[in-house]
């Protein structure tokens, strides 16, 4: 009796010092994740003389007008414009094809639909220096440059493959008498997509949501290609790389400008959280 007591007092330590250890490893976890974006916030609101004599400290003035200047003197506000209509039209864009692509090789029996799919992932494996000087061209024979199409359509189409294969693997997750007694009803394919299938989807819809508009809001690479075209068409991560003051690099604007990239990002993934989490952990993934 003393042995098994002993077992059960030495199992309740283990497992006391094991979620000990697990919390600390979490609470610097997420300092090592918080940090750097407190710090930027912190720095958003100084001035360059504050910032090289008190660079880890809390401002001791806090100069709002940093953000002002970052909006209106650095062009921000112009960048964000652009961004906006190009993450939302390409994200809008992308989760509707991809839905209507999965849904089509989940549930409308397509004959090789789990070969068409490796097809579609053969492409997240191209790099994107392979095809940027033929796309730049193909862009010119459409008379798209220095248009935002010119950034709206590849970004669109780079989504397909990933998200489609999310969509694909939660469909499959659904029972087919769903859409079957919808048909019998006398639904037609559309809406029987529409008002039966995909309000069941809704955490997919929410992870390609996030991992897309994350993925487009900061791309830089070909953003500044179709950038050399028109300086109209400049996105945040684009504009945010030629800001500088009079005198060189303002930090206190400079780190409002990064503030005003990340805000939306962290707002994006605060309101999808809930459907994004489920869908990372089931069907989304799935397979």
């Amino acid at each position: 009796m003393n042995i098994e007591h002993k077992k059960e007092k030495k199992g309740i330590f283990i497992n006391w010092r094991l979620r000990l250890l697990s919390r600390i490893l979490t609470v610097f976890l997420c300092m090592i994740v918080v940090y750097p974006l407190l710090f930027t916030i912190l720095v958003s609101f100084k001035n360059n003389q504050e910032f090289y004599s008190n660079i880890w400290g809390v401002p001791q003035i806090w100069r709002w007008e940093n953000y002002s200047y970052a909006w209106v003197g650095g062009k921000i506000g112009q960048y964000a414009l652009n961004s906006v209509i190009v993450t939302f039209t390409a994200v809008i864009g992308s989760v509707l094809i991809t839905a209507f692509g999965g849904y089509a090789l989940s549930k409308m029996r397509i004959p090789k639909a789990n070969l068409i799919l490796s097809l579609f992932m053969v492409f997240n494996f191209v790099p994107g220096v392979a095809y940027y000087i033929p796309l730049y061209s193909q862009m010119i024979k459409l008379h798209i440059n220095g248009t935002l199409l010119m950034l709206i359509l590849p970004y669109l189409t780079w989504q397909i493959p990933f998200s489609i294969y999310i969509f694909k693997n939660f469909f499959d997750s659904i029972p087919s008498e769903l859409i079957e007694a919808a048909r019998i009803d006398g639904a037609s394919e559309l809406k029987a997509f529409f008002q039966v299938m995909l309000p069941l989807v809704r955490p997919a819809l929410a992870t390609v949501t996030v991992f897309n508009f994350i993925s487009i809001w900061g791309e830089y690479m070909w953003a500044s290609i179709s950038a050399t075209s028109s300086a109209k068409i400049q996105t945040i991560p684009v504009g945010l790389l030629y800001f500088r003051g009079e005198y060189g690099i303002e930090w206190g604007p400079f780190a409002a400008a990064i503030t005003i990239i990340i805000v939306p990002l962290i707002i994006v993934f605060i309101y999808f959280q809930k459907y994004f989490v489920q869908g990372i952990t089931s069907g989304a993934v799935k397979g």
